[in-house]
């Protein structure tokens, strides 16, 4: 299958080496690729169409040349600090890959959607796909509400294909150019505990939250690739669970030993996502409880 993916950060990559695996051509599109990153996790190297995704034009040209069957469009910034840009990249770009799709005739568009959709001031425990949606005023998380709404009446009317998969927080060997507090804060806690320093547990990780592996968020991303039939648009793709920052740490300690800690105090907990639809429908099974993904996540670094 051919596959094109915009975006080759941490999710990106991981997705790609997933697909690679199974013998897809995957192709990248992409403004500024961090190149050993992607040679390091892919053990090989990949096409890469450099191009922004606020430009339509070069979006178009990209599924003109590479003829994908899907698009997995993971490009975009996460944070609220730069409202404009962050609109610019998330919203316009977005609406730029909708309209390159029905332009291009790909059959189907796969859209990082996130967690951050829900409203969370009164969620339901587990937060399924159908619970209250509200980007609460800010930048971020408005952007993804209004992602999905564009995504959702391009796709009735112009009859693509559509899959929004909402990912819990990820974390993760990452480059993280596009952000990400959740595996920032978990890639700065591993390095400071490996180099023996006092490993610091930032406000990313300081509340329970679903906190998910890249490599299950893959897995689950190539089975909405290669799905026969997709009976909805929004999948939860997390763990089911919502570790705290305790269970954090006392899986560092197993891991690498006595280790030392920095705490932020915890302040607004958040329910696990549920997932049985993903596993209903798709067939996604997590493989990384929170110590896995952290073993894991070691082992990477120290490849």
């Amino acid at each position: 299958m051919r596959i094109l993916i915009t975006g080759c950060g941490l999710i990106g990559t991981y997705t790609a080496k997933e697909l690679i695996e199974l013998g897809d051509e995957v192709t990248f599109f992409d403004l500024q690729p961090n190149l050993e990153y992607l040679r390091k996790v892919l053990g090989r190297e990949l096409p890469i169409i450099r191009g922004d995704i606020r430009e339509l034009p070069a979006l178009v040209e990209a599924m003109q040349t590479t003829k994908p069957e899907v698009v997995f469009h993971s490009a975009g910034l996460q944070g609220n600090r730069t409202p404009y840009f962050g609109f610019q990249v998330n919203l316009i770009g977005t609406l730029n890959a909708a309209e390159a799709v029905r332009l291009t005739g790909v059959r189907r568009l796969i859209h990082a959607s996130s967690q951050a959709v829900y409203d969370l001031r009164n969620p339901p425990v587990p937060i399924h796909e159908e619970a209250p949606r509200d980007g609460g005023g800010r930048v971020y998380q408005g952007g993804k509400a209004a992602c999905e709404e564009v995504l959702t009446a391009y796709a009735a009317t112009y009859k693509f294909e559509l899959a929004l998969p909402r990912f819990a927080s990820v974390y993760g060997y990452g480059p993280y150019t596009g952000g990400g507090n959740v595996g920032m804060d978990m890639y700065t806690m591993l390095q400071a505990a490996l180099a023996g320093k006092p490993a610091p547990m930032g406000p990313g990780i300081a509340d329970a939250n679903d906190f998910v592996y890249a490599k299950d968020i893959a897995q689950g991303l190539r089975l909405i690739t290669h799905a026969k039939t997709l009976t909805h648009h929004a999948y939860n793709l997390g763990t089911g669970a919502a570790p705290t920052i305790d269970d954090i740490q006392r899986s560092l300690q197993k891991i690498l030993g006595d280790v030392r800690f920095t705490r932020e105090q915890p302040s607004r907990p958040r329910p696990a996502l549920d997932i049985s639809r993903a596993r209903s429908e798709l067939g996604y099974e997590p493989k990384f409880d929170v110590e896995a993904g952290l073993r894991d996540f070691i082992a990477e670094m120290r490849r």
